[in-house]
């Protein structure tokens, strides 16, 4: 009975031995498999968790450099849009600005040429009407002449009073700003400017208009804007009269 017993338990202890675990020498651990012992050391474990961890930190490292590449060039490409984009509308605003200053300068010049245009055509019809009228004074002079030398100048008699008292050296400056748009010193420069122009002599039927008459209507119509009726009542003419000195002056200037 005692034999059988240790035997048996010597069988169990080899089975132990066998398919049993334990530490090994040196502090190894050691796992037996199928009758083969397998060491591991705890040293090789710890390394292949900080290389786990390294590569991890890593890799984290890697993706943290890339999402800052990418971040960085989408600026730069935002700060480069934005860039040509205000560019772009300063080169707009440049063109317009300047086309419309060319623009202003055509309208300007085609005002010039226009109103070169008017005063060509003013001094045109005006040199044509007083040439026709001197001709025709002329004709008139000469035939009276040749008919008679005693005709008697004859004129409409007219009330001149308005004139006359604007013309006084008593006139009130300021009255005479306020019909003739101008002072009196520069009504007498333009007078003594035009007088070689303007002047007339007297003629076998009328006497002739005086210089500073003749720039006053003008200067009259062009300052109010009256009508030629009212502007023959003031000074005294005719209104075709009127009419006549003020192309004639307007020519002269």
């Amino acid at each position: 009975m005692s034999n059988n017993s240790h035997s048996n338990g010597g069988r169990k202890r080899r089975r132990k031995d066998v398919d049993g675990e334990g530490t090994g020498v040196g502090g190894c651990e050691v796992k037996t498999v199928g009758g083969c012992e397998v060491k591991r050391e705890p040293n090789k474990v710890v390394k292949e968790m900080i290389t786990s961890l390294l590569l991890l930190e890593n890799q984290e490292k890697v993706d943290k450099e890339e999402w800052e590449k990418i971040a960085h060039q989408e600026k730069s490409n935002f700060e480069a849009n934005h860039k040509k984009k205000t560019e772009t509308m300063v080169d707009y605003y440049s063109n317009v600005q300047n086309y419309y200053e060319g623009l202003d300068e055509t309208d300007r010049l085609r005002r010039k040429r226009s109103r070169a245009a008017v005063n060509s055509a003013v001094v045109a019809a005006a040199s044509e009407i007083i040439e026709k009228s001197d001709n025709l004074e002329a004709s008139k002079s000469s035939g009276g002449a040749s008919v008679s030398h005693q005709r008697r100048l004859w004129v409409k008699d007219r009330s001149k009073a308005w004139w006359d008292e604007c013309n006084s050296p008593e006139f009130p400056e300021e009255e005479f700003k306020k019909w003739f748009r101008m002072g009196k010193s520069t009504f007498e420069l333009i007078c003594d400017e035009l007088n070689s122009v303007v002047a007339k002599e007297d003629t076998m039927l009328r006497a002739a208009i005086p210089v500073r008459q003749r720039v006053a209507v003008c200067i009259y119509r062009l300052a109010t804007g009256e009508p030629l009726r009212l502007v023959s009542k003031r000074f005294g003419l005719g209104i075709s009269t009127c009419h006549k000195l003020v192309l004639e002056v307007c020519a002269a200037i």
